[in-house]
């Protein structure tokens, strides 16, 4: 499935609801204007921009979702495994169509249902909806955290089978933050505060490893 449409799929019910409301406003001149902005707004909310890569190198990874960087730090996993954060918060003003960051097949995915909490909230990660995707590339496995927030209404991910190529549309999130957790020896590129789009900006470089170093 390409997910090339101007405005993504998953955003339909929303504008048709946003149109019958504006129409029926406007056939009994009641506040059109406001609810021509509100069909307005849910288009921009929903719209699917396409992207190029800002650089054609294999070893490069991209933002998997537009947004801002609020955090870059090593962290230890559950399973004890040290690895790099890169957290990035989107807004619902953001395209909120994500990206894969990297040629790479989600080997598993775990959801969690929970709460939609504002990113604010110190319960905003230990009971808020989240997925968590583990990816395998060629040369390295990362794992990418959804976070849904206090404006979303879920995390859809795409029907998807195979290798993702880089850029490819691959989830939908309206409001929240994506966590990608890295290997050590990952060079990163962007500082905290940078704003980065998704299938476009390039976040870092994983490392060489040649097949018979994995």
């Amino acid at each position: 499935m390409g997910h090339t449409q101007i405005i993504i799929k998953e955003g339909w019910n929303q504008i048709i609801i946003a149109l019958i409301v504006f129409l029926f406003c406007y056939s009994i001149s009641f506040f059109s204007w406001f609810f021509f902005a509100i069909l307005l707004l849910t288009l921009y909310i929903y719209r699917n921009p396409e992207r190029i890569l800002e650089e054609e190198d294999e070893l490069c990874f991209v933002a998997p979702i537009d947004g801002k960087i609020m955090d870059i730090a090593k962290v230890n996993l559950r399973d004890g495994t040290e690895m790099i954060s890169v957290v990035i918060k989107k807004t619902i003003l953001n395209v909120g169509v994500m990206r894969a960051p990297m040629a790479m097949s989600i080997v598993e995915t775990k959801k969690r249902f929970g709460l939609f909490l504002p990113s604010t909230s110190p319960l905003y990660r230990p009971l808020g909806e989240k997925n968590t995707l583990t990816c395998k590339g060629k040369f390295a496995s990362v794992k990418m955290m959804i976070n849904a927030g206090l404006l979303s209404q879920r995390i859809a991910l795409f029907d998807t089978i195979g290798v993702l190529k880089v850029g490819q549309r691959f989830a939908f999130l309206n409001d929240g933050e994506v966590t990608l957790f890295l290997p050590l020896d990952t060079r990163i590129k962007v500082s905290l505060g940078d704003e980065v789009k998704s299938g476009e900006n390039v976040l870092g470089y994983f490392a060489y490893k040649a097949k018979d170093d994995k």
